[in-house]
């Protein structure tokens, strides 16, 4: 086991990219992160393009100090032997999130880091070992994406990782804009019916079903819609002429995106979301949410949140989304809303 430098100045965390849905995905470990090595300058450092340089950047703001992307690193076999040139500084621990064991080299080349963490090759290059921290871990992956983060911050913490339980932090802008867009004397059930993946989305029209049944249940329905699927909208309104669309109301100029989604979420009795970007946004809101499912196992990529309900169109014999049945899901929202 290699030395771990006590009271590490600069740690750096490499992932080949981060589109929205993933960024969001990985929270609960960059907070954990932050909390685990407060006084550490935390450097993020990708590939290709991250959503934490993005859309994600305010949210991400007080847990990473700089994020550094587009640097190419582990696109060619050939950075074995010439490595690329990234200005990180001395980097004291390097916590490498992807899996394949050339690029792993190709990292640990260019960043040269005291201590090098990484579950590549079943974590043959990482400086410590899963069972030289806890005897009762082997080194297969947890199943959990998320769980396989903590493994790496166990490591390159000597197992005193700490988890950040606390919810994401909001800023007082997104919370007061929510509550004039959903404002008290309502309650109100959200509503998220697309994904940037068209493969990945439950037929509208159940969708629509559940909020005249929540409806008649007492509750307003609240419609999340992103700008790729603007096509749904008139088809939502007929099927549903009360349905509320709180992000198409607000003001010219006021802010928007994640972190509103998730303050909107905090002001719901609860949600129901495909396997998307606006469902992982929901999830920030610690909401009771019920998240649907097609190709990808909830078991390793559902969102860490409290109140979560899952259903996976495989348990129904196949990947399709319309393989989930309405009743089921109908079922499961009548009993969060009690």
């Amino acid at each position: 086991m290699m030395r771990r430098p006590e009271n590490p100045r600069r740690i750096a965390v490499f992932s080949g990219a981060e589109l929205l849905g993933d960024g969001l995905f990985k929270l609960p470990f960059i907070r954990s992160l932050r909390a685990t090595f407060p006084n550490a300058e935390i450097i993020w450092v990708t590939a290709g393009k991250t959503a934490y340089s993005g859309v994600l950047g305010e949210l991400v703001a007080p847990y990473l100090s700089r994020v550094i992307e587009g640097t190419m690193i582990g696109r060619s076999l050939g950075e074995l032997l010439r490595p690329r040139r990234v200005e990180t500084g001395p980097v004291d621990i390097l916590i490498d999130t992807q899996t394949v064991a050339w690029r792993s080299l190709a990292v640990k080349r260019t960043l040269k880091p005291k201590l090098f963490i990484g579950s590549a090759a079943d974590y043959f290059f990482s400086g410590v070992k899963p069972p030289q921290v806890n005897p009762a871990w082997t080194r297969k992956k947890p199943k959990h994406f998320v769980d396989g983060l903590m493994r790496l911050l166990d490591l390159a913490s000597g197992g005193r990782s700490i988890a950040d339980p606390a919810a994401t932090a909001i800023p007082d802008e997104y919370t007061a804009l929510a509550a004039r867009l959903l404002p008290e004397g309502a309650r109100y059930v959200g509503l998220a019916p697309g994904s940037g993946d068209p493969t990945k989305r439950w037929p509208l029209e159940r969708f629509i079903a559940l909020a005249n049944e929540a409806g008649a249940m007492g509750r307003r329905p609240v419609f999340f819609v992103g700008p790729g699927e603007r096509d749904m909208l008139d088809e939502i309104k007929a099927g549903v002429p009360g349905a509320l669309f709180p992000e198409d109301e607000a003001p010219e100029g006021a802010p928007k995106g994640p972190l509103l989604v998730a303050a909107l979420g905090r002001r719901l009795d609860a949600a129901v979301a495909n396997d998307s970007g606006l469902g992982h946004m929901l999830a920030i809101s610690e909401v009771p949410l019920i998240l649907l499912y097609g190709r990808h196992s909830p078991a390793k990529y559902a969102p860490r949140t409290p109140r979560l309900t899952t259903f996976w169109a495989q348990d129904f014999g196949g990947i399709g989304h319309e393989l989930i049945p309405l009743t089921r899901v109908s079922a499961a929202l009548r009993e969060t809303l009690g």
